[in-house]
């Protein structure tokens, strides 16, 4: 529904082409093979046969038809943000403790092959909770609900974090996503939040890298969010991007009632070269919010070909100036009002 929306409204025209799957799309992981079961109830295109045979093909190639590349989530631990974090378990995996370890750890080259050369993805994002949250202390692993990953990420200590180990986790996924995409057709996302040091790292490996903790619907998260970028445009350049989370156009404090609000989301996402992921539920825009979306002036400046994120000019509590240097030598500026009125 939303693919078919994003092209009946203009969006796919105006630069939209990636539908991205998040958190959630699994079932299981089947015994004894380790092969990934979709959630078919969900994805009802993906049932296949007996067995518990599931595909994404389908999905994928219809996506293709209508001119889309397709996304895809995991997480680079056991288990995924969603089976850490989420206080409750709807719609998390089902099954055994091995049934249930739905992340890369340990499965990445048969993963990746499943998902890119199999299935048909172009995009993945790799999420890295399984290798922060399942610690011997964290709740989860007292109720043995999942098996211990002693963390390789501590957020508040780049001393306690192992940063070699991770790094290197990440960049066996590149490598599995390079044998199974020798075209290089393809987008790896990383999200570590800003721990790591991936900044240092990460462009070497992949293509795009979260910044920061999830943004929520709330002005003052997404200028937080928008932060970890702001100031950081050495970190980015063509073919790898800084992310400060997707877009909460249409929600919350950037809902219709908010269209100042977010205009000015839309549009710093725009001057940092962050990836333009819509995260509404676009069967309820109304048509002022669609026009935001499919700004295809604005949408110009975030793919501007020279690749260069915005810097600030002048940074203050209340306004904050940033310039942008674009590929035909002119300059983008944006002024933003950061006071909550």
């Amino acid at each position: 529904a939303s693919a078919r929306l994003i092209v009946d409204k203009g969006l796919r025209e105006a630069g939209y082409r990636y539908i991205n799957i998040d958190d959630g799309w699994w079932l299981r992981r089947r015994q004894p093979d380790g092969r990934m079961v979709i959630r078919a109830d969900k994805f009802p295109s993906a049932k296949a046969g007996s067995n518990q045979q599931t595909s994404f093909r389908p999905l994928t190639d219809r996506l293709h038809a209508m001119g889309f590349k397709a996304g895809i989530y995991s997480d680079i631990g056991r288990n995924s943000c969603g089976q850490v974090y989420t206080p409750n378990f709807a719609n998390q995996p089902e099954g055994t403790i091995a049934e249930r370890e739905v992340g890369l750890y340990g499965h990445i080259d048969q993963d990746i092959a499943l998902y890119f050369r199999e299935w048909g993805f172009d995009y993945i994002k790799v999420d890295g909770c399984g290798i922060r949250g399942l610690g011997k202390d964290s709740e989860h692993v007292r109720k043995g609900d999942y098996r211990e990953l002693p963390p390789l990420i501590d957020m508040n200590s780049l001393a306690r974090t192992d940063i070699p180990a991770v790094r290197s986790l990440y960049e066996q996924v590149a490598t599995a996503l390079r044998r199974e995409n020798p075209d290089g057709d393809y987008l790896f996302s990383l999200c570590l939040w800003g721990s790591s040091d991936v900044r240092s790292w990460g462009k070497q490996i992949g293509n795009v890298s979260r910044t920061s903790d999830d943004i929520t619907a709330h002005w003052s998260r997404m200028l937080t969010n928008l932060d970890t970028s702001a100031t950081r445009a050495l970190y980015a350049h063509p073919h790898t991007w800084n992310d400060p989370d997707m877009l909460f156009v249409g929600s919350g404090e950037f809902d219709a009632n908010h269209i100042t609000e977010a205009r000015s989301h839309f549009a710093m996402w725009a001057m940092m070269n962050a990836p333009l992921l819509i995260g509404f539920d676009l069967r309820k825009a109304n048509a002022e919010q669609i026009a935001l979306l499919g700004n295809r002036a604005i949408i110009a400046l975030n793919q501007d070909a020279g690749g260069n994120q915005a810097v600030p000019a002048y940074l203050s509590d209340d306004v904050q100036i940033f310039v942008k240097s674009l590929a035909n030598g002119d300059k983008a500026v944006a002024i933003l009002n950061r006071a909550a009125a």
